[in-house]
């Protein structure tokens, strides 16, 4: 299988690492001795993705898929999820990303990258 932004094939990643963040009860702390103790509310899951080396065209294609507007602010992304150990279609939204770019030299455009994060809309726990 491939990664799909919104059912559409798109140049594969250069990296698709998944990180979780869990949060917890106010009460949540350690004791004097180390010991944990508190209550999980929720663990989310995002992936950091890094692409290299693109043209306009596959550049535009991510780009609108994965940066919010007004009109649409989620997307839904095709994806290994290492969680279940299975592929899984699943909904994300990216609050904040960047471009490197190596030329803007007219008919020669190219990005180095694009990196972002893909934060899940449903906790995974």
């Amino acid at each position: 299988e491939k990664i799909l932004i919104n059912g559409v094939e798109v140049k594969q990643p250069d990296v698709f690492d998944p990180q979780w963040e869990s949060k917890y009860t106010e009460d949540t702390d350690r004791t004097m001795g180390g010991s944990f103790y508190g209550d999980v509310l929720f663990t989310a899951m995002s992936y950091s993705v890094e692409w290299s080396d693109l043209t306009p065209a596959e550049a535009k294609v991510i780009l609108q898929a994965v940066v919010p507007t007004p009109s649409h602010i989620t997307y839904t992304v095709r994806h290994f999820n290492w969680y279940t150990g299975a592929w899984e279609t699943a909904e994300f939204y990216t609050g904040k990303g960047s471009l490197k770019v190596t030329t803007l030299k007219s008919d020669e455009e190219r990005l180095e990258g694009i990196s972002l994060n893909m934060e899940k809309v449903e906790k995974i726990a």
